[in-house]
């Protein structure tokens, strides 16, 4: 039984490998977890043979990963790291090790999910964009606020939006908002569905069929609605990514 790890900026996902087979995912609140709480959150529903992870959390929350693993399986936990090509993905970065490895971990499953060329949108705290052809190259893409983050920066940038938006409520049915709280967080989910729409038409080919579209993340559901193209979404991308690395003994 191996346990993948995703650690994310303000989340942790996890779910069990048994023979091939990725179980469900689970999802939590990391922050000021200690070893402990890791143990309890992560490893109560049975024995675990070892634990692999991805994080971009920094390093005290891998570190007490690390603890609990070994308190746990008595061998320490492996983190995956980004390369220049894995399972059929060429990494499209100069420098490879540039690219966050949950972005490449996405970038993998994505493309196997998909079966050829697709754009990747992982809408968390941060929000990422990637594009990968046919051919399992990584076009590269792109990192924004995610629509929390876009909020609170409007509110810290300015002197008075946020005293204006506390007084005002969502605009129903609305195309345009008619009071400045809603304005904000309406333009800020349409801003990043724009980024995925434009994200999509760009990796399009002449002639080919158009990329698909791949959505996850812990807030991927706030900008869902305002998307005008169809896309799938699919919650355990980075899981599914390490436990493909671990397929072909990349790990």
């Amino acid at each position: 039984m191996i346990l993948c790890v995703d650690i994310g900026n303000s989340r942790v996902k996890w779910a069990r490998l048994r023979d091939g087979v990725l179980g469900p995912q689970h999802a939590a609140a990391h922050a000021g977890w200690t070893s402990a709480d890791w143990r309890a959150a992560l490893f109560g529903a049975g024995p675990v043979e070892q634990v692999v992870a991805s994080t971009v959390a920094g390093g005290s929350s891998a570190a007490a990963l690390d603890e609990a693993a070994r308190l746990e399986t008595g061998h320490p936990a492996r983190f995956v790291a980004t390369a220049r090509e894995a399972a059929g993905v060429v990494n499209g970065y100069a420098d490879p090790t540039l690219l966050g490895v949950d972005r490449w971990l996405a970038v993998i499953a994505g493309y196997h999910h998909a079966g050829g060329a697709c754009v990747i949108a992982d809408i968390g705290t941060a929000a990422t964009v990637d594009a990968v052809d046919a051919g399992g190259r990584h076009l590269g893409g792109f990192i924004v606020p995610g629509p929390a983050l876009m909020v609170a920066s409007l509110h810290a940038g300015t002197s008075d939006l946020a005293t204006r938006s506390a007084l005002g409520g969502p605009t129903a049915g609305a195309q345009f908002a008619d009071n400045t709280r809603d304005a904000i967080e309406q333009g800020c989910r349409l801003a990043l569905a724009a980024l995925v729409e434009r994200s999509v038409d760009d990796a399009a080919v002449p002639a080919g069929p158009r990329p698909r579209l791949l959505l996850t993340g812990g807030a991927v559901a706030e900008v869902l609605p305002s998307l005008r193209i169809t896309g799938e979404v699919v919650p355990d991308l980075v899981l599914r990514g390490i436990a493909r690395l671990l397929e072909s003994g990349r790990v």
